[in-house]
């Protein structure tokens, strides 16, 4: 049974399953942010985030006639995005890339050094999170990161929800020590480090 959907949802479904150019812009107004942060997650630092993420909504236009609506469009959009991710990550294989190096950074006095420790600690667990298998990757993203429960995080990866639990366990004592070799500090709290990045970025995004 398809899910209750508001009805500008509704309209953007029915655009996308006839193949309409326009509905991609109203689809990037509503989720490019949820996709930008996807790709950056998911895909690491050794991907062109912005670039990856165009492609996302070029290959949700090209397959939207087939999304039969039985799941949100945020959702359905985060599976595009896993596909064209994990793609992008067999290419990047192949070739050498800069990453998140190459990303400026801001000097004093444009926001100081709390600006610049926030940054290097979101670099450290953006390198963590790349050193985790793609499964791992994957459920670290919905669970700790978006905030999807173990069994709607294991419907969207089409996994037991045990599997789910396993594998965050492992990724975050893996996390953890990563991390606490980098110097980083820790609380007691599981999925501390990526929680509190969370929490972080909505501090920084403002309320919705």
């Amino acid at each position: 049974m398809s899910p209750p959907r508001e009805p500008a949802e509704a309209a953007l479904v029915r655009a996308l399953q006839r193949g309409e150019a326009e509905a991609v812009g109203e689809l990037y107004a509503r989720h490019g942010a949820d996709v930008l942060r996807w790709v950056i997650r998911l895909g690491g630092p050794r991907l062109d985030a912005e670039d990856v993420a165009h492609e996302v909504f070029v290959v949700a236009l090209r397959t939207g006639r087939r999304f039969r609506g039985d799941s949100s469009l945020r959702t359905w959009l985060f599976g595009v995005t896993r596909g064209v991710v994990a793609n992008a990550r067999r290419k990047a294989a192949l070739r050498r890339f800069v990453g998140l190096d190459r990303v400026a950074e801001p000097r004093a006095p444009f926001g100081g050094e709390e600006v610049q420790r926030r940054l290097e600690a979101r670099r450290r667990v953006q390198w963590a999170l790349e050193g985790l298998s793609q499964g791992q990757r994957e459920v670290v993203v919905l669970c700790d990161l978006e905030g999807f429960s173990a069994p709607e995080a294991a419907a969207l990866l089409g996994i037991a929800a045990g599997t789910v639990y396993s594998r965050l366990h492992g990724a975050r004592r893996a996390l953890r020590a990563s991390l606490e070799a980098e110097g980083v500090e820790l609380d007691a709290t599981p999925g501390a480090t990526v929680v509190s990045l969370r929490r972080e970025r909505r501090e920084r995004e403002g309320p919705a």
